[in-house]
């Protein structure tokens, strides 16, 4: 982990706050350090919706390119968690 977050390790909430200004600024390992952090509870709630492996990993996929396509659309009004999964239901509901 880069030396920047180490002190935020513990603190998930700031450490994502922190990722996603990187992640504005087209940081790719702050992607992959995001995705890290989220993909576990993104990919249990595709599982809760469409109930088969193979699929919700694709749509966990697809939700995560569509959240870092749109990141500066991210205000934090929301938690990031929230944020991201409202890109499962758009893409649930483009197929």
């Amino acid at each position: 982990m880069k030396p920047q977050f180490k002190s935020l390790e513990n603190n998930k909430s700031d450490l994502s706050d922190e990722l996603v200004k990187l992640c504005k600024k087209g940081d790719q390992k702050a992607q992959l350090q995001v995705y890290k952090l989220y993909y576990r509870p993104v990919f249990s709630t595709c599982m809760q919706i469409v109930n088969d492996p193979a699929r919700a990993e694709a749509l966990m996929h697809e939700s995560f390119i569509l959240a870092f396509e749109n990141i500066n659309s991210y205000i934090g009004d929301i938690s990031f968690s929230s944020w991201i999964k409202k890109f499962i239901s758009y893409e649930l509901q483009s197929n």
